[in-house]
């Protein structure tokens, strides 16, 4: 069981940390609806604000075209979060955009602990 400071009271796992370091990040998902009428696809976006580890494992590099691409990690706790986490959503870590490209799952037996985004730098 977590308790309600984010200690996993069974194995001393603390994700209560995110609090303490961590930073409001912006993530923005997305949803498509296809019109057979038009033969169009929309749209449409969903912002939500959760709090964040920093980012960690941290790489720079250049893409095929010779452009600066970067990418890195974070964690997300689970507990109270109200959307799914979804790869090829946005997160905004400042004034810098990145993609999720692995949504990973942090659990003790099957208690969900924290989310661990693996992002690149760049829009969607």
């Amino acid at each position: 069981m977590i308790d309600q400071a984010g200690k996993h009271s069974a194995f001393g796992v603390d994700v209560s940390a995110t609090a303490e370091v961590g930073r409001t990040v912006t993530i923005t998902t997305y949803s498509d609806t296809y019109s057979t009428t038009t033969g169009k696809t929309t749209r449409t976006p969903t912002t939500y604000s959760v709090l964040a580890s920093p980012l960690y494992s941290q790489t720079r590099g250049m893409t095929a075209d010779s452009q600066p691409r970067g990418s890195g990690q974070m964690l997300i706790p689970a507990s109270g979060l109200t959307f799914a986490l979804e790869v090829g959503s946005k997160v905004t870590v400042g004034t810098k955009v990145y993609t999720i490209t692995v949504v990973g799952r942090l659990e003790i037996g099957s208690t969900l602990l924290a989310y661990e985004l693996t992002l690149q730098e760049g829009a969607p």
